[in-house]
């Protein structure tokens, strides 16, 4: 078996891989032998079938397998031992003839692949001089203040109150349905709780003069300050949406009496340590370490956020100044091959879109040849984990839940391996290029990073036009 190479031009070249008869008759003869003893045909004991026949009934099929077996290790052994590595897989040469297979006529094969190597080129755009902007996004204390606020009140509880009502006292109201100021036989009864602040101007200065056990009359749907008809019905009427269409007269009248069953007061919750122990949240033992903390989660975002645009920015900038030419035909060629059955005008976008995407994966081989960078099982526990923190907040418990759900999903976690290969390559590529830090706010940030993703897809779109 040897080789004749035809150079086309510095990437493509036509590779012809000659078989001699030498080359394959002695293993399809053993492949044949090995046919009849393993065959049984009817007339004939097993391993007793006449090669003849068996020639006759495996020949073509034996020779064709072995020939193609020998073709594709003979490919791939040449570009190994040449160390070539290709842009696409090979194509069939234009001048190739299908091959003659007969296993009565055994015969020198010769097969041409046009192939197209990777082309090479100097990267372009990671150096010292190389300048790229570093937000640093700072934490507005407002977020931290909003956290510890939700915090108390999730965790707060309802107490008893005595006193003179307030605005932020809760009052629960047993109301039954008057008919002309008095109580309605069989009438319309409800339960409810609402704060004093809910309620509409005249009934605050009605409510406010009560205690527990005072009655008084009232329009149930005006009792409210700010409340539709579906709210009064589904909250104070306390009727399921599903029991009535929307406009549907209930049969139940607008006036009621009430009595003041009972008042409470809301209470948030005191962030300190028994707090903290009680509902499984780690490393804080005060409202001040847990300000911390949120600072720190929040610092972590803003972070991450911040190193994925300067990641965009270096993928931008390395595809706009880095000039990788592409032969347009071998790729024309190619997807034809692949899509035979594609429009000339989708086949023009799919070449556009491969030059791009062949662009693009040309830099990033060049990028992983040089930084030679490697993904552990700890990055992806990390990274699992710290995506399930953004679904369930920092419950240990329900971050393992979360993190066992994912490591079930195949595709998630490929994914995300993905994803961490492509941040450990541009980890490392930071660290090559001159950074400058600049401070922003989370909101300005946001503006910043729409303008370059709108940036990046103009520009995308830009390529395809000048392709065309």
């Amino acid at each position: 078996m040897n080789y004749d190479v035809n150079n086309i031009d510095d990437n493509r070249f036509e590779l012809t891989i000659n078989i001699s008869k030498d080359d394959y008759l002695d293993e399809v003869q053993n492949e044949l032998k090995k046919k009849r003893k393993e065959s049984s045909f009817k007339g004939f004991r097993k391993g007793k079938t006449p090669m003849s026949f068996i020639k006759k009934t495996f020949g073509n099929a034996v020779l064709s397998d072995i020939i193609n077996k020998k073709i594709d290790s003979a490919l791939s052994d040449y570009l190994k031992d040449n160390n070539i590595q290709l842009m696409l897989s090979p194509i069939a040469s234009e001048r190739q003839e299908p091959l003659d297979i007969n296993i009565n006529d055994p015969k020198d094969f010769s097969v041409s692949f046009d192939l197209y190597k990777k082309p090479d080129f100097e990267l372009k755009g990671i150096s010292a001089e190389d300048e790229y902007t570093v937000y640093d996004i700072e934490v507005d204390e407002k977020l931290i203040d909003d956290e510890i606020e939700r915090l108390k009140n999730q965790f707060g509880k309802f107490e008893p109150f005595e006193g003179k009502l307030t605005d932020e006292s809760y009052v629960t109201v047993y109301a039954k349905e008057l008919d002309d100021k008095e109580i309605k036989k069989n009438g319309y009864e409800t339960e409810f709780t609402v704060t004093i602040d809910e309620l509409s101007e005249e009934e605050k200065e009605k409510i406010l003069k009560l205690n527990v056990g005072d009655s008084f009359d009232f329009d149930i749907y005006n009792l409210l300050d700010d409340a539709d008809e579906k709210h009064i019905r589904d909250y104070l009427l306390n009727i399921d949406e599903d029991d009535y269409e929307e406009g549907e007269d209930l049969g139940i009248g607008n006036m009621f009496k009430g009595e003041i069953k009972k008042v409470e007061k809301f209470v948030p919750a005191e962030l300190n340590e028994e707090f903290f122990e009680e509902n499984s949240i780690p490393n804080a033992t005060s409202e001040e370490e847990y300000r911390e903390i949120i600072r720190k989660d929040i610092k972590r975002h803003y972070d991450s956020e911040s190193e994925k645009l300067l990641h965009l920015d270096i993928a931008e900038k390395l595809k706009e100044i880095n000039e990788i030419n592409f032969s347009t035909e071998y790729i024309e060629r190619w997807i034809k091959e692949q899509y035979p059955d594609k429009k000339d005008d989708e086949i023009t976008q799919i070449i556009e879109d491969s030059k791009k995407d062949l662009k693009w994966q040309s830099i990033v081989d060049k990028l992983i040849k040089k930084y030679n960078v490697e993904v552990t099982k700890e990055d992806l526990a990390h990274k699992l984990e710290d995506q399930a923190r953004g679904m369930v907040g920092n419950n240990p418990q329900y971050i393992s839940q979360i993190i066992e759900i994912m490591m079930k999903d195949e595709k998630l976690v490929n994914n995300t391996y993905n994803e961490l290969f492509i941040d450990k390559i541009f980890s490392a590529v930071a660290n090559d290029i001159k950074k400058v830090p600049e401070k922003t706010s989370w909101d300005k940030f946001v503006e910043i990073a729409k303008k370059y993703q709108d940036q990046a897809k103009q520009n995308s779109n830009v390529e395809s036009e000048e392709e065309e």
